[in-house]
């Protein structure tokens, strides 16, 4: 049997694209932690008599690039153009939740502690949501969109 050799060039771009995704990840199983993240916040909603979200996959979307872009640049920030972005979405109101954490509970605890974040969890208003989970230098940085 006869092997092929790879070439000099096309090993070095292999080891260069490896290398350079390594940083961020989608945290193991994104999906997993969108479940995770969902049910902490519907059953926090449930508690305080708010009707539970319902997970829009466009949306989910719009969340996983944001919170790829954060990790990326170790940065917690907002979306600057969320209104455009749901727009298709028929949204009259939208908020986000950004956090970095070791695991999805201490995000969701994070947020429970702050007012603003917690006022997002807890509106009436909001009746769809979009997670987004990645997985970089050790922490998740997750997004959470809702809207109504």
């Amino acid at each position: 049997m006869r092997s092929r050799r790879i070439p000099p060039s096309i090993a070095i771009i292999v080891v260069l694209a490896l290398t350079l995704g390594a940083g961020v990840a989608h945290a193991g199983k994104p999906a997993r932690a969108r479940t995770k993240m969902i049910h902490f916040v519907n059953h926090y909603r449930a508690n305080h008599g708010v009707p539970v979200l319902r997970m829009d996959r466009d949306v989910v979307r719009i969340a996983q690039r944001h919170s790829v872009r954060m990790a990326s640049s170790r940065t917690l920030y907002h979306s600057s153009d969320m209104w455009t972005k749901l727009r298709t979405q028929h949204a009259s109101c939208w908020g986000e939740n950004v956090g970095m954490g070791p695991s999805v509970w201490r995000v969701f605890k994070a947020w429970v502690r702050s007012s603003e974040h917690r006022a997002n969890m807890l509106n009436r208003r909001y009746r769809r949501t979009g997670i987004g989970v990645a997985r970089a230098h050790g922490y998740l940085w997750i997004t959470m969109i809702f809207y109504g």
